[in-house]
């Protein structure tokens, strides 16, 4: 299940559509990603713009069908995931076409997606981050200083066409070995956990990840998306003016929301005490 769209756009929820009912309506969430499952279908009920409740339901009884590699795949309802999934291998391919069909009751919503080419020239500057052991003791505000300044690296990836990327790091070691251990009073790890380790979209060609923001030592994952212009279209436009609401943003035909496609590299470091 992708818990990396943390910057997914609630504003397709709001609607200011006068012609059809919106408890007629509903948005839909779909993301495919290159070389990976199928898992990141939501569909969700829609809300007016100025509802005073924010929180959409999931629908859980919908018709949910890929289309792509000249097969359809009709995908269930996992309630532990609150997506619609598929134990079928669907291969999602760099280049090609995929399209979706979502009913709900006798309202049937359609899109379509390219996935893009995937990153290209993902490096970073190092591949070893030293933090050594750190104690409780009265130099420990000083190496904590210099270990923000050094214990760094850069994720650099090449970008011709000036295209959306984000990133995502992720501890990739079996068992967690904590940089702050217990003797470190709690505020100096909570201060340093406060940076992202998550990009939001971005046209940059290089991210600088502080590594005392990661809690353990070991080895981590770093994934670089691109993102297709289905997804930065919404990304550009997710700010609205209140006395201004326009149709939201979609590529959906029928519905509310977006189907869209990413493509992936990733490259690991390491973090050790010596």
């Amino acid at each position: 299940m992708k818990k990396c769209l943390a910057f997914i756009f609630s504003f397709f929820f709001f609607s200011c559509d006068n012609e059809i009912p919106i408890d007629k309506n509903f948005v839909v969430e779909a993301f495919l990603f290159q070389g990976e499952v199928v898992d990141d279908i939501k569909i969700k009920e829609a809300k007016m713009w100025n509802s005073t409740d924010s929180i959409s339901d999931y629908i859980e009884n919908a018709d949910v069908i890929i289309f792509g590699n000249g097969t359809e795949y009709k995908l269930d309802y996992n309630s532990q995931f609150e997506s619609y999934v598929t134990n079928q291998n669907i291969d999602i391919v760099s280049g090609n076409t995929y399209g979706l069909e979502v009913t709900v009751g006798n309202r049937t919503a359609t899109g379509e997606t390219i996935v893009p080419t995937k990153p290209v020239g993902l490096r970073l500057s190092t591949e070893k981050i030293v933090i050594p052991h750190l104690v409780l003791s009265s130099a420990l505000p000083n190496i904590l200083a210099g270990l923000y300044e050094t214990a760094r690296t850069s994720v650099i990836w090449d970008n011709p066409n000036n295209e959306y990327h984000y990133l995502t790091i992720k501890y990739d070691s079996e068992s967690e070995d904590p940089i702050f251990g217990e003797e470190i009073p709690g505020a100096v790890g909570e201060f340093f956990s406060n940076f992202s380790l998550q990009s939001e979209p971005t046209r940059d060609t290089e991210y600088n990840a502080l590594c005392l923001s990661l809690k353990n030592y070991g080895r981590y994952k770093v994934t670089l998306y691109k993102i297709n212009r289905d997804y930065y279209s919404l990304f550009e436009n997710q700010v609205q003016d209140g006395n201004d609401l326009n149709e939201p943003p979609s590529n959906i035909f029928n519905a509310f929301g977006v189907f869209s496609a990413f493509a992936s590299d990733t490259v690991s470091f390491k973090i050790v005490r010596e």
